[in-house]
């Protein structure tokens, strides 16, 4: 078949140039439509996203005009004030003092010892009196007692070992100076 173009050559470049425009038409117009879609399908996670972006400035800014408002060094102040606090009742915990360290080792391994009455005053003087099963159960609770190094000295009556059982005995010593009450 023979195929002859007999439009005229200005009609040609009109006709090429009405084709390029066509093309360039659908591409803007689908690069258009691709966007829009875009748009459309982010939309629904953008929104939130903004919203929570201006509450957390919001926030941001709150946080720092109150904290342009107090004033930091009586807060630190009393922060160390409370830190000194808890260092002491640390340490007053681990190291008992007075009394109560001596009550635990009154209380500590007492076997064929009943304690009947202690008594400890403000200058250090402890009184202790009780019974006692055995010479050698009273002989090894006065032992503990001068052991536990809290006492500068423990005076115990003759009459605390004369009978060999059922023994009824007093102690009377005077607390280190760290110790008292």
């Amino acid at each position: 078949m023979l195929d002859a173009n007999l439009i005229p050559e200005e009609q040609k470049r009109i006709i090429s140039s009405e084709q390029w425009l066509r093309i360039v038409r659908f591409l803007c117009f689908g690069a258009s439509a691709i966007l829009i879609i875009g748009i459309v399908l982010l939309a629904p996670s953008y929104i939130p996203l903004y919203f929570q972006n201006k509450e957390l400035q919001r926030v941001f800014e709150v946080q720092q005009a109150a904290g342009q408002k107090i004033n930091t060094d009586e807060i630190s102040a009393s922060v160390s004030k409370v830190q000194a606090v808890i260092i002491s009742l640390k340490q007053s915990a681990t190291n008992p003092t007075g009394a109560m360290g001596i009550l635990d080792l009154l209380i500590a391994n007492q076997q064929g010892i009943n304690i009947n009455a202690f008594n400890i005053n403000k200058i250090g003087n402890v009184y202790i009196t009780g019974h006692a099963d055995t010479r050698n159960n009273l002989l090894a609770f006065e032992q503990r007692l001068r052991d536990s190094s809290r006492f500068q000295d423990i005076t115990s009556p003759l009459a605390n070992i004369i009978q060999e059982t059922d023994i009824t005995f007093n102690f009377k010593g005077t607390l280190k100076s760290n110790y008292a009450l």
